[in-house]
C-alpha cells in the first residue's frame, strides 16, 4: 500500500511539468548535500572538519564529478562517501540537463506551431487562407509601404508555422513596410483566436472556406471584440450565398462590413461584358496599386459643389461627401455643397497625395458640347458558355440595361442539365433566354452557335462552389483555357468577329490565358479580395462600393467622348471633367480604343491639366446616375 502511494505521488510529481521536475531534483540535491553534511561534520569533529565545511565538500562533489580525483589522501570511507555523493550528483545534473533540453525543445515545437500570443498594436488579422489569400497580403504590403512600421497577422490550421512561413517568405521576398506574423489555430476557436491580440487589432478580414465557417468565425471574434472592449476594430467577410447575410450581419452585431460574393461579382460581370475594358477599371479602383478612394477632411472644401471642387484638385478626383452624421453621398446632386464637419471621398494616387489649388482652374467651353447625346437602349446578343451560381444574378442584371428583343443563349455542359429549369424560370422583362446543352470545348460546336454576319459577344463562365481547391479550381481554369484557345481560332482562321469576357477561378492563369487575347478577364477570387482588403482599411469604403455596383443610385459607366465633348482636337481633362458634371456625372478616367489594331488602354484618375486629343471610338469612364 505504501508503494502505491509512493509511485502514485511520484506519477502526479512527474506530471507537474518542467518546473515541478525542476523542483524535485533541487530538493534532492539539497536533501543530499545537507546529509552528507552532517555525517561529514560526525565523522571528522576531530580533525577540525564542521558542518559548513562538511556541506561546501559535499556541494562541491554534486557539482562536478571531477573533484573526486582529489580525494586520494583523505581516507577510504571518506572517499567512498564522495563517490556516492558524485553519483547522485551525476544522476542529478544529467537528468537536469535532459529536462532543459526536451523544455527547450518543447519551445521550439510550440513556436513551430504558432502558439505564442502576438504583441502588436494596430495590426490587420487575417483568419483562413481561403482562396485570394496572396492577393490580399500583397495588396496590405502596399497600401503600408508609405508607413513606417505596420504589422499583419496571419492565422490558419492547415500548416505547421514554419511552412506558413517558408509559403509567405517565397511568394513576398520584399515585404517593404510590413511584417507578417503566422499563427496557426482553428479560426473559430475563441481558446486559440486570443494568440492573435484583438484586443489591440485595427481590423480583422474572415477568409474561411464556406458560409458556414465565416458565420462561426464571426461569432468567435465578434464574442472576442466586445469581451475586450475594442469597439474600434471591425470585421470585413464574404458571403456567397444571399441569403446567408443577413445572417452573418445578426452574428456581427455591428462589427462586421458583410459582401455578398454572387451579388458583386454578377454585377461586374455583367457590367463588363456590356464595356469592353472595365475589368480594368474595376481592378484599378479596388486595389491599391494605382489610384483608390480615400475619405479626407479638406476645410477649404466648405461651401463647394462636386463640379466646383473638381476644377480644386489637380491630381485627384471628388465623387462624393462623407456627411458630419455619417451619410455617403456619392456623386450628389448638383447644387449640393460641403458643409462644416464633412469629408471628401476622393479618387486618388495615395493617402495624402490630395491638395487644393488656391482657385479654380478654367475650362474650354468651346469643347464641350452644348447639347448631351445619350445613347438609347439597345437590343443586345449575348452567348454565355458554362455555368455557374452568378448566373441567374447575371442575367436579372443584364436584364436592366438592354433593350426588350435581347436573346440570350446559355450552352450548358454536360452535368448541367439540372440548371435548365432554374435559368428557364427567371422573371425577365426585355431578355428571352434559350437554354441548350452541349459540348461547349468543341470547336464545331462553337462554330455552330457563332454567328458569322455579326459580331458576336461571348461570355465564359467558371462554375465554382463553396471549399473548392486549388486543385479543382485548375481543373476549371483548364477548361476555360480550351474554350478560350478554341474562340481564337475560330477568330483567327473563320473571321468570325467577337467580344469575349472571361471568367477565371485562379489569377495565376491569367497570364496564360492572354495568348487567347481576350477583352476581358474577371477573375473572381481576385477582385473579392482586393474589395475586402480596402473595406479593412477603411469602413466607409463598403457602402460605397455597394452603391457603385448596384443598380440603384450611382454606377460606373463607360460612354462615348463624343457625347459631352468635341473630338478630334486636344482638350484637357479640367474641362472633360466639367463637361461630364453637367450631365451629373463624374469623370475618372477614360478609355482610348486603337483604330488598326482595336487594342484598348484604360487610364484611371489621369492628372487634370493632361491634354488628350479623343476620337469618336473612345470613351470616358463615368460614375452617373442612369
Amino acid at each position: 500500500m505504501k508503494k502505491n502511494r509512493f509511485s502514485y505521488w511520484f506519477d502526479n510529481q512527474m506530471s507537474g511539468g518542467t518546473a515541478a521536475l525542476i523542483k524535485l531534483l533541487t530538493v534532492a540535491s539539497v536533501v543530499t548535500v545537507l546529509i552528507m553534511g552532517i555525517i561529514i561534520a560526525v565523522a571528522g569533529a576531530g580533525k577540525g572538519l564542521g558542518f559548513g565545511s562538511g556541506v561546501w565538500i559535499s556541494l562541491t562533489h554534486v557539482l562536478d564529478p571531477g573533484t573526486i580525483c582529489g580525494d586520494g589522501e583523505t581516507g577510504t570511507p571518506f572517499i567512498f562517501g564522495m563517490l556516492i555523493v558524485t553519483v547522485i550528483g551525476i544522476f542529478i545534473f544529467s537528468t537536469l540537463t535532459g529536462i532543459i533540453c526536451n523544455a527547450i525543445d518543447e519551445k521550439v515545437q510550440e513556436l513551430r506551431k504558432g502558439r505564442s500570443v502576438v504583441v502588436e498594436e494596430g495590426h490587420v488579422i487575417i483568419l483562413g487562407a481561403a482562396g485570394g489569400l496572396y492577393t490580399m497580403v500583397s495588396e496590405l504590403i502596399e497600401a503600408n509601404s508609405n508607413h513606417k512600421r505596420e504589422a499583419l497577422v496571419i492565422m490558419d490550421d492547415r500548416d505547421d508555422r514554419d511552412v506558413m512561413d517558408d509559403r509567405i517568405n517565397e511568394r513576398f521576398p520584399d515585404k517593404k513596410t510590413t511584417r507578417i506574423i503566422c499563427r496557426c489555430g482553428n479560426i473559430s476557436d475563441i481558446n486559440d483566436l486570443k494568440v492573435c491580440s484583438f484586443d489591440t487589432c485595427r481590423s480583422v478580414i474572415i477568409n474561411a472556406e464556406s458560409d458556414a465557417a465565416t458565420l462561426k468565425c464571426i461569432l468567435a471574434v465578434t464574442k472576442l471584440l466586445k469581451e475586450y472592449g475594442n469597439d474600434k476594430a471591425y470585421i470585413t467577410a464574404v458571403i456567397r450565398d444571399e441569403e446567408n447575410k443577413e445572417a452573418a450581419e445578426v452574428a456581427g452585431e455591428g462589427f462586421a462590413e458583410i459582401l455578398s460574393f454572387n451579388d458583386v461579382m454578377s454585377r461586374i460581370i455583367a457590367h463588363t461584358g456590356r464595356n469592353a475594358g472595365l475589368s480594368q477599371v474595376y481592378t484599378e479602383i479596388f486595389d491599391t496599386d494605382g489610384s483608390e478612394f480615400y475619405i479626407e477632411e479638406h476645410p477649404d472644401a466648405v461651401g463647394r459643389t462636386l463640379s466646383e471642387l473638381n476644377r480644386y484638385f489637380p491630381v485627384s478626383t471628388v465623387i462624393g461627401f462623407v456627411r458630419s452624421d455619417g451619410r455617403i453621398l456619392l456623386n450628389p446632386e448638383p447644387d449640393l455643397k460641403v458643409e462644416k464637419g464633412d469629408r471628401l471621398i476622393l479618387f486618388a494616387e495615395d493617402d495624402g497625395e490630395s491638395r487644393m489649388d488656391a482657385s479654380p482652374h478654367a475650362v474650354r467651353e468651346e469643347d464641350i458640347l452644348k447639347e448631351y447625346r445619350k445613347e438609347p437602349l439597345e437590343t443586345k446578343d449575348m452567348l454565355i458558355l458554362g455555368y455557374s451560381g452568378k448566373l441567374k444574378f447575371i442575367l436579372e442584371e443584364e436584364d436592366n440595361y438592354v433593350a426588350p428583343g435581347s436573346k440570350m443563349t446559355v450552352a450548358l455542359d454536360a452535368g448541367q442539365a439540372s440548371y435548365r429549369e432554374e435559368i428557364e424560370g427567371l422573371n425577365l422583362k426585355n431578355i428571352e433566354v434559350t437554354v441548350m446543352e452541349c459540348d461547349s470545348c468543341s470547336r464545331s460546336v462553337l462554330e455552330s452557335l457563332l454567328k458569322e454576319d455579326k459580331d458576336n459577344t461571348v461570355l465564359v463562365l467558371a462554375d465554382s462552389y463553396e471549399g473548392m481547391d486549388e486543385k479543382e479550381a485548375e481543373k476549371k481554369d483548364a477548361r476555360i483555357l480550351l474554350i478560350l484557345l478554341q474562340l481564337k481560332y475560330l477568330s483567327e482562321s473563320r473571321g468570325i468577329k467577337m467580344s469575349v469576357t472571361s471568367e477565371m477561378l485562379r489569377v495565376e492563369n491569367q497570364e496564360l490565358a492572354e495568348i487567347a487575347e481576350v477583352n476581358d478577364f474577371v477573375i473572381s477570387s481576385n477582385i473579392t479580395s482586393l474589395i475586402v482588403t480596402q473595406i479593412c482599411q477603411e469602413r466607409n469604403l463598403r457602402a460605397i462600393f455597394e452603391e457603385l455596383l448596384k443598380e440603384e443610385g450611382s454606377e460606373i459607366y463607360v460612354r462615348p467622348a463624343g457625347n459631352y465633348i468635341k473630338t478630334g482636337q486636344k482638350t484637357d481633362i479640367y474641362t472633360a471633367g466639367e463637361a461630364a458634371a453637367r450631365q451629373r456625372e463624374v469623370l475618372i478616367g477614360y478609355r482610348k480604343t486603337d483604330k488598326t489594331t482595336g487594342n484598348i488602354e484604360i487610364v484611371t484618375n489621369p492628372p487634370k491639366a493632361a491634354e488628350v486629343v479623343f476620337e469618336e471610338q473612345d470613351a470616358f469612364v463615368v460614375i452617373a446616375v442612369d
